[in-house]
């Protein structure tokens, strides 16, 4: 299930939620498969190894950075798919008041940007289960929600991450293939990203739209262009992705403030008085 950091972080605001068992599971790498049965609804926090867990007929991979979410009542069959020993911390917890869009029943995996920002309090969590009386149950209940706090803190970092790596790439994309015909259109088709939240994140990362950025990159390579005395304007058009030579230099003009031909001038006359 795909869920949205912002929905997670909703229901767990609001739901009555209370911790009911924290424990460690660990499968060396030579055994391959272990078999845990989830009382209540829990999370799983992977601290080394790779796994492949089974859950009915659903399939998640867990490593340190992929936190998983099972519902309650099933049997999950966890294979080592790795050569290292598989160690993760279980946490289960219980909702007292239930309603039908409730993310207890749901499995889902939260990946996070940094394992450090849920491993050390999912350890104490773990040293802390034990811990007898009322105060023990208090600091473990207020961990369990930092430890919640934390992981969505993970997951935002992990997106955002993501987003500028998609970004760089377009940019990339762009500087690579300015001489066809690209647009806005087209790099959302290619990255699969719809079009308006493509131009937002782009604008957003560099400043200018992404048809802007096209231009302003093309006419950055043209002005460089003009600098050789052996190309026409026409050729020079050409050679950043503009057909039309008349289109081209009023574009040029629109963002230099000269025409090429004067640009090209001036560039000659600066060269011949240095």
């Amino acid at each position: 299930m795909d869920l949205t950091m912002m929905h997670v972080t909703a229901y767990f605001a609001k739901a009555a939620v209370s911790l009911t068992n924290v424990f460690q599971e660990h499968i060396l790498a030579e055994h391959k498969l272990t078999h845990i049965h989830t009382q209540s609804s829990a999370f799983i926090f992977p601290v080394s190894g790779k796994a492949w867990v089974h859950s009915g007929r659903e399939k998640f991979f867990i490593t340190p950075g992929r936190i998983l979410h099972i519902h309650e009542r099933e049997t999950l069959h966890i294979e080592n798919c790795g050569e290292q020993d598989v160690q993760f911390i279980v946490a289960q917890y219980q909702v007292a008041i239930r309603s039908d869009d409730d993310l207890y029943d749901d499995a889902f995996v939260l990946r996070v940007s940094d394992t450090t920002i849920y491993l050390e309090d999912a350890v104490r969590l773990l040293d802390m289960q034990a811990l007898p009386g009322a105060m023990a149950a208090l600091q473990r209940r207020t961990l369990f929600f930092q430890l919640i706090e934390r992981c969505m803190e993970g997951v935002r970092d992990q997106q955002l991450q993501s987003t500028v790596d998609v970004m760089e790439s377009i940019v990339a994309y762009i500087q690579q293939y300015y001489r066809e015909k690209i647009n806005v259109t087209k790099i959302a088709e290619k990255f699969q990203i719809e079009r308006r939240r493509l131009a937002y994140l782009f604008e957003k990362h560099t400043g200018l739209s992404p048809n802007a950025y096209i231009t302003a990159y093309r006419i950055s390579k043209a002005k460089e262009l003009l600098e050789r005395v052996d190309l026409s304007i026409a050729e020079v058009a050409e050679r950043v992705g503009y057909d039309d030579c008349f289109y081209f230099s009023r574009v040029f003009k629109k963002q230099t403030g000269y025409a090429p031909s004067t640009y090209r001038r001036k560039q000659i006359v600066a060269w011949t008085t240095m």
